[in-house]
């Protein structure tokens, strides 16, 4: 993520009201006690290896294997309110 687009994602964050900002941070727990979207750990030993693991994500989020940001967007506004 870009610079500029982290900073302006901290200040709408901070501009969240309380229970907002309470509401995100369990969401962020919860989505970091899930181990199913990716490795806690990835260790590769080339650039070959790195390049066969990149094509598999790509691969998988080409067949679907991923959850699209609209869903997501709609998934936080209706459980948090954001």
């Amino acid at each position: 993520m870009p610079q500029e687009d982290y900073s302006k994602l901290v200040a709408a964050i901070l501009e969240m009201s309380y229970q907002q900002r309470l509401s995100l941070r369990d969401m962020l727990d919860e989505s970091l006690q899930q181990e199913e979207y990716a490795p806690p750990s990835l260790t590769v030993s080339s650039v070959e290896e790195l390049h066969q693991k990149l094509d598999e994500g790509l691969t998988s989020i080409k067949k679907g294997q991923c959850i699209p940001a609209e869903v997501v967007d709609q998934r936080l506004h209706e459980k948090y309110g954001i």
